[in-house]
């Protein structure tokens, strides 16, 4: 039912009446209020929650920044090359590495040389033969003469590191041969005394550096934290210089790096939600450079839950307020809705009556109470293509009254209709349920024989042609005698529509007339067409 048409019930054709007479704008007036309401009140609780929650990070990012102050002065206090610096006796330290077992430098005088594999000549070859490990040798670094060793460490008899040192001896260059001899093995005893010294330390050292690092940090900073997810550090020109995710590292972060206050937005990230933070951050050895931007990720989920049940309770207060409101609605016109609707019921009922009594009437024919020519003709199309896409047989008969016009002009018009409908009735007795027979025209009927061929269809036709034959049609008293002529065509494989059934049926049926009618004929196609 279309709601124009409950609106113009009552006798008022226009929708605003409807509403007044049945209190519908107060009732629209009072879910309009309650609604402005439930959203009033759920934005002002969603703002509180987001206050709250930025008033928790800021504390968050103020604590990272302490705890950055922490660790950069813990680092740079423990600090590799100063320990070396610190116990060298005296000697001139030109170069000094600390190596992985497999000749990585992961400690350094040089820093740009850290990650690389130590690449001095001979250095792999050593690194196969451990006992070749611990012996001195001059050589050239840096175009300086230096005296250098690549002392081996063990822990627990396993070697965990080399220490490479370069000590500086262009000083001795000037002596006598046998002075410089002399120096350099006292140099020796005093370097292999050394590294003895500080072999333990120096491991001791590396692995509290080891600990020390910024990844780990931020890892930890992460893991210790209840709801953050990540924490980055960001360059001035956007790339992530630290992060706890590893994989960030040396990525583009699409932030604004030239804010300079604290910046915080609740979003969904990978589908979960997140609260992401943006403050500009300073470091101790910063100095004069732009400064650093802060990136955390913190876990929204307690704000999204709790602004979901936000946006629950005032949808819910809503929802209620318009069933509350409609329900009341309904309750005023729901006798008027039945009413229409069992109108409608009726009408429907009376339209599809009268529509199957049309289409009755329209595929009947009204003397015979047979198929009329329409329906015939539809009838004849759709088995054609049956036919011809099952590759199954068809038959048509074409069945004319003799001498039908002489009952007309001596008898009359009603003589000639009393005729066509016994003769209708007649052959509607010869056909099966499956065929089709209708009037075709005048005293002209035709037989629509699926799945037949010509030899079945003109037994069939044969007994229509006996049961007109058989006894008179009577007519006020009067018999009267009445035969019929009959046509068989059968589709063929060379036939391309069912007018060709057709009319391969009408020739037949035109040589049962010339050949002294009251018979049947099967259509031969190397028979003559039957004449214009």
């Amino acid at each position: 039912m279309g709601i124009f048409t409950i609106l113009k019930q009552g006798g008022d054709n226009r929708p605003i009446g409807f509403l007044r007479r049945y209190n519908i704008l107060p009732f629209a007036a009072m879910i309009l209020i309650l609604a402005v309401l439930s959203a009033h009140n759920y934005f002002t609780q969603k703002n509180v929650l987001l206050q709250q929650l930025q008033t928790d990070n800021i504390n968050l990012v103020h604590s990272f920044h302490a705890a950055l102050t922490r660790f950069e002065t813990i680092r740079k206090a423990v600090n590799l090359q100063t320990l070396v610096k610190n116990i060298s006796l005296g000697l001139e330290i030109f170069e000094f590495r600390y190596l992985d077992r497999n000749g990585i430098i992961i400690n350094s005088m040089f820093q740009d040389e850290i990650g690389h594999t130590f690449d001095r000549p001979g250095f792999k070859e050593a690194l196969q033969k451990p006992e070749v490990l611990g012996r001195f040798y001059t050589d050239n670094r840096d175009m300086t003469p230096v005296l250098a060793i690549s002392y081996p460490v063990y822990a627990n008899d396993e070697l965990v590191g080399i220490i490479d040192l370069a000590v500086d001896i262009s000083d001795l260059n000037y002596m006598q041969e046998k002075l410089r001899t002399a120096a350099i093995r006292h140099m020796q005893r005093d370097v292999r005394n050394l590294l003895k010294a500080i072999a333990g330390s120096i491991t001791t050292s590396l692995a509290v550096y080891d600990t020390l690092d910024y990844y780990e940090f931020l890892r930890n900073f992460t893991d210790s934290s209840k709801n953050l997810r990540q924490i980055s550090i960001v360059a001035p020109d956007g790339t992530i210089r630290l992060s706890s995710d590893f994989l960030l590292v040396n990525s583009s972060a699409d932030i604004d790096t030239s804010a300079k206050s604290f910046n915080g937005i609740f979003m969904y990230e990978h589908g979960q939600p997140v609260y992401r933070i943006t403050a500009p951050l300073t470091t101790r050895d910063q100095g004069d450079a732009p400064p650093q931007t802060l990136l955390m990720l913190v876990d929204a989920t307690e704000y999204a839950n709790n602004n979901h049940t936000l946006l629950m309770t005032a949808m819910a207060t809503t929802l209620a307020g318009i069933v509350f409101a409609v329900l009341i609605a309904y309750s005023i016109y729901r006798v008027n809705l039945e009413s229409m609707k069992q109108d409608r019921d009726r009408l429907e009922r009376e339209v599809e009556a009268r529509t199957e009594e049309i289409k009755k009437l329209s595929n009947t024919d009204p003397l015979t109470g047979l198929s009329s020519r329409r329906y015939l003709e539809e009838q004849m199309g759709v088995e054609f293509k049956r036919a011809i896409r099952y590759n199954h047989s068809l038959s048509m008969l074409m069945v004319d009254l003799d001498h039908f016009k002489k009952i007309n002009d001596t008898l009359g018009h009603l003589a000639g209709d009393k005729v066509l409908s016994e003769v209708g009735r007649r052959l509607a007795k010869a056909v099966r349920e499956t065929d089709f027979i209708g009037r075709y025209g005048g005293e002209e009927f035709v037989v629509i024989l699926p799945e037949t061929h010509a030899s079945d269809a003109a037994q069939i036709a044969e007994k229509m042609r006996e049961l007109i034959a058989e006894r008179p049609v009577f007519f006020e008293g009067r018999p009267i005698n009445v035969t019929a002529s009959i046509g068989v065509a059968e589709l063929s494989s060379s036939m391309t529509n069912y007018e060709e059934v057709f009319q391969g049926a009408d020739q037949a049926l035109y040589i049962s007339k010339e050949s002294g009618r009251n018979r049947i004929t099967c259509f031969n196609p190397a028979q003559h067409k039957r004449p214009a």
